[in-house]
């Protein structure tokens, strides 16, 4: 029996992460049955509820020692933790826990995980150096794997895909379910958008109620779909109160594979968050995406879908536009994102082939 520590932000109420982390599981438990699976979370409870694992408090660094000890590979499942862009205290922690399991002897695996920006020297060196201990790196995009070798790592870095490219796609009982619960009216066509404060910004939001109401007036319904509660479901709130029109607010918090279901049902997904547009590729829903980091233009470019612009200089006439082409030519774009995404899943499933390897 192996016994595999995975960590990751797990526990805060994210849904792409929450993603992550039940497709890493699904994925490893159905490679092999002789495995036992330990989750570093915030959230003991909910982790232990949702996912039927051994769960550690991640803040319990005598807990997180001990798992760190008894394990036989800790895996680094998905996302983008190694970045000092909201915080170098984040990043810091993580490569902790490489590094001390490096230095008890255990194999360590990143997961087709996002990496960087790292912006400052000395986070740079302890990274380079931590880096280069670890046995497997996959990472999901070519951007993650130039800004890690930019760092000088040595290691191999295969380039796979995001883990949630491994989800089950819902069943049309499921959508047709959750849209029956949320009182979603199918006899229009929606419109998903999903939001996040970012920094101090707020002009962004003016003009995301704009294009709302701009869809609405042409007789599209617009749904809000926070993907991490409950600050999106606040900020959706806010750009609903700024509007002219009344958008429909998803307010109940979903599983992953329920908001996926919910994306599902949508003609055009207009997302801030990363594994908004994920969902959408993964569901075959067109895109436009609003940028306020670089993973989101790295993954715009990987499924060929388009991209409004920077959240800081986001423009009203740029953003109409983009969405009135994607609309205009929603067959053709959805074609060849199905196309694209069919390539990723594959590339998913790589991850899970490569982790069987190592272990």
């Amino acid at each position: 029996m192996k016994k595999v520590l995975i960590f990751g932000y797990y526990g805060f109420q994210n849904t792409g992460d929450e993603a992550l982390l039940q497709t890493v599981i699904q994925q490893m438990k159905n490679a092999t049955q002789k495995i036992d699976v330990t989750v570093l979370t915030y959230n003991e409870e909910e982790t232990y509820n949702r996912y039927n694992v051994k769960v550690v408090n991640r803040n319990n660094f005598k807990e997180v020692f001990k798992a760190i000890k008894e394990s036989d590979v800790v895996v680094s499942g998905g996302g983008s933790v190694l970045q000092d862009v909201t915080s170098s205290r984040s990043l810091i922690y993580y490569l902790s826990i490489i590094l001390i399991a490096k230095r008890m002897g255990k194999k360590v695996m990143f997961y087709g995980n996002g990496f960087g920006p790292i912006t400052k020297q000395a986070n740079k060196k302890i990274s380079k150096y931590i880096l280069d201990k670890v046995d497997v790196i996959t990472v999901r995009d070519h951007h993650s794997k130039e800004l890690i070798q930019a760092l000088g790592v040595k290691k191999n870095i295969q380039i796979t895909a995001d883990v949630a490219f491994g989800m089950e796609l819902p069943t049309q009982d499921k959508i047709e379910r959750l849209f029956k619960e949320e009182g979603l009216d199918d006899s229009k066509k929606l419109i998903g958008i999903s939001i996040r404060n970012w920094k101090e910004h707020e002009a962004y939001k003016k003009t995301i109620a704009k294009a709302a109401d701009y869809l609405q007036k042409n007789n599209y319904q617009v749904v809000f779909i926070p993907m991490q509660y409950p600050d999106d479901l606040n900020i959706s709130n806010n750009v609903a109160e700024m509007m002219e029109t009344k958008p429909k607010i998803i307010t109940n918090q979903y599983s992953p594979d329920e908001l996926l279901a919910i994306i599902s049902g949508m003609e055009l997904m207009v997302g801030m968050r990363l594994h908004a547009l994920i969902f959408a590729a993964i569901a075959d829903v067109p895109m436009v995406g609003l940028e306020y980091d670089d993973k989101i233009n790295s993954f715009l470019k990987l499924v060929n879908q388009k991209n409004a612009g920077r959240v800081e200089t986001l423009d009203e006439i740029k953003l109409f536009t983009a969405i009135d082409h994607v609309l205009q030519n929603h067959d053709n774009v959805k074609t060849e994102l199905n196309q694209l995404t069919m390539n990723l899943r594959n590339k998913a499933k790589m991850t899970q082939d490569i982790f069987m390897e190592l272990i």
